[in-house]
């Protein structure tokens, strides 16, 4: 009678206690440890882990030093650059994680699929042998494979008496009574292959197997247990190995980021402090501070620059506030005294004096508003809201309509107005502010160009600067001396020789007020360097940004 496998295996249960209890035959290559206490609980992975945690003093969260050490570390760890840092580590370490699954999947996870088919194969194999030949065959042939030393382990158990018929082990593994039909693994005892003597002969190691029934027909009463096996205690041992050395780059990465963290933290820290510091000085009232550059070339040293820029700018500003105050008080005191005692002597006159005195007043009182206009059109063009929408215009054009509407006036004061404009790219700018600062130059040069005969506005593309158009106005009077150039652009700014003309001091001090709005460089010259001193004149040049 042809003899086949089972088709429905029935779980291993008390047969294979009561067979590991009769089973008695020749001594075995391999034997499990007898230090292995009954009764433990079966092991259901075949990795014995032996990671273990940090050693106490290696534990994170020491306790800090008391005082400020502590509150120094506390602060350090609560600044973005710590939390970004940790950020970039936990993510890092995530990515070593997601690596060392990849490589277990792609070494350790296809050995232990390649071992559970061969163990399938040899069953395979073996159930094939006992089909075709019967029992003997079988016995014989486990009994040739147990002789192997390939790392192979088998088991031919007789039930129901419980006999090892053949095999290189001397009982099923405890944890087989668990097992069914599935993989599982287990330890055994094994012989040095080259023995010196002495207990040191015997190793434990790591195995994976499955046993099967076999019967020669589906209602026969005997049977065979078959137990095939792998040992696996070099791949289990290379995957510990590996593990752990998983496990220190994780530590190693948390730790390199713990350090570069607390670097970079403590580095924005003392940019941090610096602002501070310059921020606290600026407060407590000198403007003078300044934010030290390190010369990082950084984001941080671009944001140092552009605070710097504003200090500079806040500094211009209250600078600006306190010599307008004072010019008020200097430049308007006189008009509003004389004002108060034309008054007060008009009171005892007759009409026409009354009346003179009112038209004179009328006159200071023109002028002092004129004062307050063109403080006002400053202050607004330096806030920004004056400037109103910048838009694309024609530096020639503006300078043309203006030339026109003042030359009627220059040929009054007995000056003649030539225009000189070269084809020249659009600005961006506002027509309104650039048309008032060339009629404030105009008025300038009709005012103090004493003894000249000539005024020129000329236009056309920057020799010197690139992308650039410049708007110049000359003319051949006295000029102003060198050192007193950039003394003039302030407000309320005079010279003594100007005195016994009208004005207020504020014509160039707009001017300069519509260059800065314009992002436009201004510069004061001299218009004929090689002419005498009262004829040298002075060159105004507004360069603009062209478009």
């Amino acid at each position: 009678m042809t003899t086949q496998l089972d088709a429905s295996e029935r779980p291993i249960g008390a047969e294979s206690r009561k067979l590991s209890k009769r089973a008695s035959a020749r001594p075995p290559l391999w034997k499990f440890p007898p230090s292995k206490k009954a009764g433990a609980p079966a092991k259901k992975s075949g990795v014995r882990p032996a990671l273990k945690g940090l050693d106490k003093k290696d534990a994170p969260g020491a306790k800090p030093a008391a005082g400020g050490a502590r509150g120094s570390a506390l602060r350090l760890l609560r600044t973005s650059s710590f939390r970004f840092a940790m950020a970039y580590v936990v993510v890092f370490a995530i990515a070593v994680g997601v690596l060392g699954v990849y490589i277990y999947n792609a070494t350790f996870g296809v050995a232990s699929r390649q071992t559970d088919a061969l163990i399938n194969q040899e069953i395979e194999v073996l159930a094939d042998v006992f089909a075709k030949d019967g029992a003997a065959t079988l016995r014989r042939v486990v009994r040739d494979r147990a002789a192997w030393r390939d790392g192979g382990i088998y088991m031919l158990i007789a039930a129901p008496s419980g006999a090892v018929l053949a095999g290189n082990l001397s009982a099923l593994p405890v944890e087989s009574l668990s097992a069914d039909d599935d993989f599982f693994n287990f330890s055994f005892e094994r012989q040095r292959a080259d023995p010196s003597g002495g207990a040191d002969n015997i190793e434990t190691r790591l195995g994976r197997g499955k046993i099967k029934r076999f019967r020669a027909s589906p209602d026969a009463q005997t049977f065979f247990l078959v137990f095939v096996g792998r040992d696996v205690t070099d791949r289990e041992r290379l995957l510990e190995r590996t593990q752990r050395l998983i496990f220190r780059l994780a530590l190693a990465t948390v730790a390199v980021g713990l350090v570069i963290g607390l670097g970079f933290s403590r580095s924005l820290l003392r940019q941090v402090d610096a602002v501070n510091r310059t921020a606290r000085a600026i407060r407590g009232g000198d403007l003078s501070k300044r934010i030290a550059l390190t010369g990082a070339g950084d984001e941080l040293e671009d944001l140092a620059v552009n605070l710097n820029s504003m200090l500079d700018q806040i500094e211009r500003l209250m600078t600006g506030m306190r010599e307008v105050s004072d010019n008020i008080a200097h430049d308007l005191r006189s008009p509003l005294t004389r004002i108060k005692a034309r008054l007060s002597a008009a009171m005892k006159g007759d009409d026409r004096e009354k009346e003179e005195a009112l038209r004179l007043t009328l006159d200071e009182t023109e002028s002092m508003i004129a004062t307050f206009n063109a403080l006002l059109s400053i202050a607004r063009i330096e806030s920004g809201e004056g400037a109103g929408a910048m838009e694309a215009v024609d530096l020639v054009a503006i300078a043309q309509e203006m030339t026109e509407l003042y030359e009627p006036a220059a040929q009054e004061a007995g000056f003649e107005l030539v225009l000189d404009a070269a084809p020249s790219p659009p600005v961006k700018g506002s027509r309104a502010l650039i048309s008032q600062a060339i009629a404030n130059l105009f008025d300038n040069a009709l005012k103090y160009a004493v003894g000249g005969s000539k005024i020129e506005i000329r236009v056309r593309p920057s020799a010197t600067a690139k992308n650039a158009v410049e708007l110049e106005v000359a003319d051949n009077g006295p000029g102003v001396p060198a050192e007193d150039r950039e003394h003039v652009l302030q407000r309320f700014v005079r010279l003594e020789t100007s005195r016994t003309t009208s004005g207020s001091g504020l014509g160039l001090s707009l001017v300069a007020a519509i260059a800065r709005a314009h992002r436009a460089s201004l510069t004061l010259d001299d218009a004929h360097p090689g002419a005498d001193a009262a004829a040298r004149g002075l060159l105004v040049t507004i360069r603009f940004p062209a478009l």
